[in-house]
């Protein structure tokens, strides 16, 4: 039986996989990982009036998300390990999509969230994520990248940790 402690930032870690299962751990993130799916409904009503009327499901939606991390170096040399920056913005040569051919850019995004008490965590996994916006700021403590995104599936795959 998982625990009743509350989780967060501190718990969780952001794993980004390309389609040939190269993985990247995003470290240094701020723990704003945020995701919202939403649900449409056709209101079909008779005359305008609801009494007589029903609801049906609407169309289905792509799930948005984000997160922030910090950045150490946008772009590393031959030989240096992926930066976050190149794999978000497939800048990197040898990266492989998770869609088909002809499909925009997606990767799959891992965020498992342990039990503070030592039980079974929990993984939830968006598939085909593709980047809306990627925004780099400076400050004084540290530069950010922030991640804007949607992954094409209507809800991410939520399973106990294994």
């Amino acid at each position: 039986m998982p625990s009743q402690i509350t989780r967060n930032l501190r718990d969780g870690e952001l794993v980004i996989r390309d389609g040939a299962g190269e993985s990247l751990t995003v470290v240094l993130d701020d723990g704003d990982l945020t995701w919202t799916e939403t649900t449409n409904t056709v209101e079909v009503k008779d005359r305008g009036s609801i009494a007589a009327g029903h609801t049906r499901p609407g169309d289905e939606e792509s799930v948005e998300l984000s997160f922030t991390a910090k950045w150490t170096v946008l772009a590393g040399g031959a030989g240096d390990p992926m930066g976050l920056y190149e794999v978000l913005s497939f800048s990197r040569d040898g990266l492989v999509s998770t869609s088909g051919p002809g499909e925009q850019q997606t990767l799959t995004l891992a965020f498992t969230v342990a039990d503070p008490a030592g039980g079974a965590g929990e993984t939830v996994t968006f598939a085909k994520v593709y980047r809306q916006s990627l925004t780099m700021s400076e400050a004084e403590d540290a530069n950010r990248i922030a991640f804007s995104g949607r992954a094409f599936v209507p809800r991410p795959d939520v399973a106990a940790a294994a």
